[in-house]
C-alpha cells in the first residue's frame, strides 16, 4: 500500500516530465474503491492537480500515468 502523503510528496518532487505509473491495484489502495469509482476518479484529478501532473490513463494495460508538467 502507498499512502496517500507519500504519493503527493513524490510526485511534487518528480522532475518535468518525469512519469509516475500508476497500476490500477495501487491506485485502488490509494484511491479506495478504485477504477472506475467516479470519486476515486476525481480525488486523484485533484491530487494531479496539486502536484502539477497530468493523467494518462492506459485501460488496456490497467494503469494510470501520472506526467509531471
Amino acid at each position: 500500500m502507498l499512502p496517500r502523503d507519500v504519493l503527493k510528496s513524490y510526485l511534487l518532487d518528480m522532475p518535468s516530465g518525469h512519469i509516475f505509473d500508476l497500476p490500477y491495484r495501487l491506485f485502488a489502495s490509494v484511491f479506495p474503491p478504485g477504477q472506475p469509482d467516479k470519486a476515486a476518479r476525481e480525488s486523484l484529478i485533484t491530487l494531479a492537480e496539486e502536484c502539477q501532473c497530468d493523467i494518462k490513463t492506459i485501460a488496456d494495460e490497467e494503469r494510470i500515468e501520472l506526467i509531471k508538467r
